[in-house]
């Protein structure tokens, strides 16, 4: 049976929210752009990237080579983080949680960093403003419209699986943190002796 006040309960919290950020990047982007009236959707996440053109789904093998690198790394992550977590006196445990701990974070982290360099990117080469968050109406360039001045509304934002991909890192970095309050030693209770001590008691017959 494990001891409650041996449990690491930041990375359990942290593990089992990894598991869940797993689960619902497969279904809800962390990072969203519509463009048009949904001529064309882009969802963005380190675990599913995918893009909706006109109605038809389109996947770049690059990309999808490196969300299963990020799935990998990331469920890795969560599993040694859960184990740890129950058995934090264990003789591994500072690796594994050295190991883990790092791995949301770094996920969110290349996250915003990958996005801002790919809007930044697409944005000076098809000289276009793609918005990071919001909405803008942006002007296509003349030379891919035949002349014709063609405008459209882009909407960007993040969805609530970043905020849960926050919530992950913060988790396992606190158990980062609770750590060295786990391994120390309990206290031992001492217990107390009373010794009773009788006197005689002395009478005096006068």
């Amino acid at each position: 049976m494990v001891q409650s006040s041996r449990v690491n309960w930041f990375g359990l919290a942290g593990g089992v929210s990894v598991f869940c950020l797993i689960v619902v990047s497969f279904f809800v982007p962390w990072w969203q752009l519509v463009v048009g009236n949904n001529l064309m959707i882009t969802n963005v996440s380190p675990l599913n990237t995918n893009f909706d053109l006109f109605g038809n789904a389109v996947s770049v093998p690059l990309i999808v080579a490196l969300n299963v690198a990020s799935l990998i790394s990331l469920s890795a992550g969560g599993i040694l983080m859960l184990v740890y977590s129950v058995k934090p006196l264990g003789v591994h445990s500072s690796r594994l949680l050295g190991f883990s701990y790092k791995k949301p974070l770094y996920s969110v982290v290349f996250f915003l960093a990958g996005l801002m360099v790919t809007v930044a990117v697409v944005g000076s080469l098809f000289d276009i403003s793609v918005p990071l968050l919001g909405s803008q109406t942006s002007t296509l360039p003349a030379e891919y419209t035949e002349g014709v001045t063609l405008s459209v509304l882009m909407s960007a934002g993040f969805q609530w699986p970043f905020l849960l991909a926050i919530t992950a890192a913060g988790l396992c970095i606190g158990a980062r943190v609770y750590h060295q309050k786990v391994i120390e030693p309990k206290p031992k209770k001492r217990k107390l002796e009373v010794s009773k001590t009788i006197q005689p008691i002395t009478v005096t017959v006068q």
